[in-house]
């Protein structure tokens, strides 16, 4: 029993001396170390910010992504790291040497980070993507051998770009437009513009070269899509037809005679991934060829008389007006319709076809057109009385322009 005792004691002592240190003043080396204290961060590109990242949350206002992007085979641009206080207020990076930026991405597969030369270590770099795909990205401050900030993992998606070096333009098969790195193909005879008439082209379609000036298909699923831009939207627009939208199927409709610029691109996610320089188009028109229809003029069919003008409603005020007898009807009148180069024409009927409307019934009535004369009519007075018609042109059976109204006065008949 005597010698348990002092072993007992001497066990006791010890434990208290160890609590006491354990338990003493602050860790001296501890006290000295400052922590990088940040709640978000914001990713500048020239100047812009473009991703915004606080207390968790990725910010989608106003457009801004919810994910990072990179493509294959490629580096972003320079960006650089603002980070946020508690106050969501903008705050420089760290600059102790003992702190630098760390990453940790979920598939180094699929994306790297690079940087340049000198950047190692700082809030700086580039994302390179290496094969398509999407992924997680933790942006991190490390300080010695801890984080003294780490994101949330950030999506990141790596697309393939669509590359090409030039275009063909192709019209029922054949290939009557090239042009590849920057030069319009003039050899064999080729046109340095293109033509379009006050109307429709024909249905063109594009093939796309690579730097070989090899033909490539144009890119299919819906992920790039056909763009264009036009110097004088007033000359000329693109059309497509129904189904074709954001294919690379397309016609060019002239709408008055003149010359433009229109590029063509290949759209992805906001941005180009191809684009032509301006490329020349002539609007001409030839015979029986017109342009949009801007207005209406009405005849007397028999002398020729002009008797009302009316512009697409909303653009003015007819001028003339049309006068029929109570209880009689008009000789016919004819419509012609007239673009901005001022060619009067009449479209195809059918399918288009002459719609007039008639504010009040009760004092005019409308004899309408008929085979043959699908553009003639003639009023019928019903009571005295002034009133207005409206015309507008139907393709089959739809409204495709209407004009501004027309005064009719329904007058007294004659002794």
């Amino acid at each position: 029993m005597s010698n348990r005792f002092p072993n007992t004691y001497l066990l006791l002592a010890i434990s208290v001396i160890v609590l006491s240190a354990g338990c003493g003043g602050d860790d001296p080396v501890s006290s000295q170390e400052e922590h990088f204290e940040a709640e978000g961060l914001v990713l500048v590109d020239s100047g812009v910010r473009f991703f915004r990242y606080f207390q968790g949350v990725v910010d989608t206002t106003g457009s801004k992504p919810g994910h990072l992007e990179a493509h294959v085979g490629e580096l972003t641009g320079h960006w650089s790291i603002r980070f946020l206080d508690s106050e969501g207020d903008e705050i420089s990076p760290p600059n102790d040497p003992d702190t630098r930026f760390t990453w940790v991405i979920a598939d180094p597969a699929i994306v790297e980070v690079f940087q340049d030369p000198g950047d190692e270590g700082e809030f700086e770099f580039h994302l390179r993507g290496l094969q398509e795909g999407e992924t997680t990205i933790v942006l991190e401050v490390t300080h010695v051998d801890h984080a003294d900030f780490r994101s949330i993992p950030i999506e990141v998606h790596v697309e393939e770009e669509f590359e090409a070096e030039g275009l063909v333009l192709i019209d029922s098969g054949v290939r009557f437009f090239r042009y590849f790195q920057g030069v319009i193909d003039t050899t064999g005879g080729q046109r340095d513009h293109l033509e379009a008439p006050l109307g429709l082209t024909g249905h063109w379609s594009i093939k796309f070269l690579d730097e070989n000036g090899n033909e490539i298909d144009a890119p299919e699923g819906g992920e790039q899509t056909f763009g264009w831009t036009i110097g004088d939207a007033n000359l000329l627009e693109v059309f497509q037809d129904a189904g074709d939208e954001g294919k690379f199927e397309f016609h060019l409709r002239g709408l008055a005679e003149g010359q433009t610029t229109i590029i063509l691109s290949v759209l992805h996610d906001g941005h180009s991934d191809f684009s032509t320089l301006e490329i020349p188009v002539h609007i001409e028109s030839a015979a029986g060829e017109h342009g949009e229809p801007v207005g209406i003029r009405l005849s007397d069919e028999g002398t020729g008389t002009l008797l009302a003008e009316a512009p697409l409603a909303g653009q003015g005020d007819a001028t003339g007006s049309l006068t029929v007898a109570a209880g009689d009807s008009t000789d016919h009148i004819e419509a012609q319709f007239f673009d901005s180069g001022n060619v009067e024409f009449q479209p195809a009927a059918p399918p288009h076809a002459l719609g007039i409307a008639v504010a009040d019934t009760t004092l005019l009535g409308i004899d309408p057109p008929a085979d043959p004369e699908f553009w003639a009519f003639r009023l019928i007075g019903k009571q005295v009385g002034s009133t207005t018609i409206t015309l507008s042109i139907l393709h089959n059976g739809d409204t495709e322009e209407t004009f501004s109204t027309i005064a009719v006065s329904a007058g007294a008949s004659s002794p």
